[in-house]
């Protein structure tokens, strides 16, 4: 490509010095020539120009396929020492050999996780699952603004979750992701956690990470993901062996801050309120913030439901979502008050319920009579004198069908009229003593 621009450029010369030769005689006959005879040197003017004109853009569309040509060359040399390299000193897709990952790995428990996190990576690559944004998800974000995002804790993770935004880790090495991902319409989101109890020798990870992510890993060890430790002050990116310390340690109390534009995917970090020069690139993908833990330790997350102690945030409200969504909030503690509901049942309990025998109201006259010729009004009557004198019996029997039918009973007590009369046999079971019949009270 290189040597096709320079033939272009040696022919658009050639072609301008003929030009130039053969516009030589007109030159210098200008004084007899007419008004008529110069109209054709105008012409032959423009035409060179034209002919320049493609042949120097043909040249400059050759040069850039010349460049451009250089540059895949060497990517794919680059490509192929690669290859080469891995293939002669067996290197895995972290370029560490098995020699320099014995000597980072030391017990046979850290060999393991790396080798299963591998396996991991290899079962659930990037785009396997789906984790954009659903209209369900952006509906509940509108609906419950930056309390829509809560932390996940599986059965698989030694934690509790105190609440939505507080994890207590209990021991060993775990991981936990929110149920959201970040946002993408605006241009920087924001979210601070706080280190609540952390003893010297634990190590937390905050970062952010794809998803789904192993649960026993620290976040920054793995493909698709980046996260700060707190004891080290050092970022991890896809790698558990190539770190870059940015900041300090964190103790219990401190803050650590994560910014992240998901226009350019840079991330970056924030330590009680002051902002570290360094970035992490690369960052294109679906999100979560995660938070791993090596020990017991506990913290809590602030996505935006109060103020950040990085003020800029605060200002530009960088936060996660809203602070308050479109759902209507419950109502306060004795707002409920002079409702039909309560003004019902106060005029009710207000009622005086005495047991004069003149509050007692007469059956109307349409009752029908139900059982061997006692109205209502009389059983009604005959009921309170039992239940005044106490005079209740020690074994309590079932009712005698004859007089004491208790649906009968609360349907006279409703005082319904659409009753039919009804009799029923006389006849007792055996098993039961015969019951003294007491006279009704006379009128």
């Amino acid at each position: 490509m290189t040597r096709a621009s320079n033939w272009s450029g040696a022919l658009a010369t050639c072609l301008l010095c003929m030009r130039t030769a053969s516009a030589l005689p007109h030159i210098g006959d200008t004084s007899k020539l007419g008004w008529n005879m110069e109209r054709p040197v105008m012409e032959d003017d423009s035409d060179d120009a034209l002919v320049i004109m493609l042949i120097l853009i043909s040249a400059i569309f050759g040069t850039m396929l010349g460049i451009a040509a250089v540059f895949l060359v060497l990517y794919a040399l680059v490509q192929v020492v690669q290859r080469v390299r891995r293939f002669v000193f067996r290197l895995d897709d972290d370029g560490m050999s098995e020699r320099m990952r014995n000597q980072l790995l030391p017990d046979e428990d850290s060999r393991q996780s790396y080798e299963l996190a591998r396996a991991f990576e290899r079962q659930y690559p990037y785009g396997s699952v789906d984790t954009q944004l659903t209209p369900e998800q952006q509906s509940l974000i509108r609906e419950k603004g930056v309390d829509a995002w809560e932390f996940d804790v599986n059965l698989d993770v030694n934690a509790m979750q105190q609440s939505k935004t507080e994890v207590l880790f209990m021991g060993g090495d775990n991981c936990v992701q929110t149920n959201l991902p970040l946002p993408k319409s605006n241009s920087v989101y924001y979210f601070e956690v706080k280190l609540v109890e952390k003893p010297a020798d634990v190590s937390l990870w905050i970062g952010l990470a794809t998803k789904p992510f192993p649960a026993w890993r620290m976040v920054g060890w793995n493909k698709f993901s980046a996260g700060y430790c707190t004891n080290s002050g050092s970022v991890h990116q896809n790698s558990p062996f190539r770190g870059s310390r940015i900041g300090e340690p964190l103790l219990s109390g401190d803050i650590l801050g994560i910014g992240y534009q998901p226009r350019s995917g840079v991330m970056w970090f924030t330590r009680n309120g002051r902002r570290y020069k360094e970035i992490v690139s690369g960052m294109l993908y679906d999100l979560f913030p995660t938070i791993s833990a090596d020990g017991p330790c506990s913290f809590s997350a602030n996505f935006g439901q109060r103020g950040f102690v990085f003020i800029e945030a605060n200002v530009k409200r960088w936060g996660l979502g809203p602070v308050e969504g479109t759902q209507q909030p419950p109502p306060v503690y004795g707002a409920n008050q002079n409702t039909t509901l309560l003004e019902t049942a106060e005029s009710e309990s207000t009622t005086p319920d005495s047991d004069d025998d003149s509050s007692i109201q007469p059956a109307p006259e349409d009752t029908v009579i139900l059982i061997d010729g006692h109205s209502a009004s009389e059983r009604q009557h005959e009921r309170r004198q039992r239940t005044r004198s106490g005079r209740r019996s020690a074994s309590h029997r079932p009712p005698l069908y004859q007089k004491e039918d208790p649906i009968a009973a609360q349907l006279l007590e409703a005082g319904s009229t659409s009753l039919v009369p009804a009799s029923y046999p006389s006849k007792q079971p055996e098993s039961l003593e015969p019951a003294t019949s007491e006279p009704p009270p006379s009128s």
